[in-house]
């Protein structure tokens, strides 16, 4: 504790104050500061990584406008799907006498009759 009364600093006192340099460690840890700071700075990174990251970004954007443009040359390439041949007029009576049999099958009625027969006759 103070003894008495605490006067104010002089104008000298908070110039000089004011005017010093704010220091928070000692000059020890200044040095290993110094030194560490270089080892971890280390040397430059070699002068290929900046042009490489330079022509990195826009070439991907290129790269990506390449492929589709490829895709969509190839798909317009390619040869149409199969078109079926079409179907004559004698295919189609031959067809139509082919089904005929089945026409029955066509009712309602019996088509639920055939829900409820047996799946094996009886013997």
């Amino acid at each position: 504790m103070n003894s008495g009364p605490s006067r104010p600093p002089s104008d000298a006192e908070l110039d000089r104050l004011l005017g010093s340099k704010l220091r928070r460690t000692s000059p020890a840890f200044e040095q290993r500061w110094r030194e560490l700071r270089a080892e971890l700075a280390g040397a430059r990174p070699p002068a290929r990584a900046s042009w490489l990251r330079r022509l990195l970004w826009p070439g991907l954007p290129a790269l990506a406008a390449a492929a589709v443009a490829l895709v969509v040359v190839l798909r317009r390439d390619a040869p149409p799907a199969a078109v079926p041949a079409p179907v004559s007029f004698e295919e189609l009576f031959a067809l139509d006498a082919a089904l005929h049999p089945a026409r029955s099958l066509l009712a309602a009625e019996n088509r639920e009759a055939l829900l409820h027969l047996p799946a094996q006759p009886r013997s």
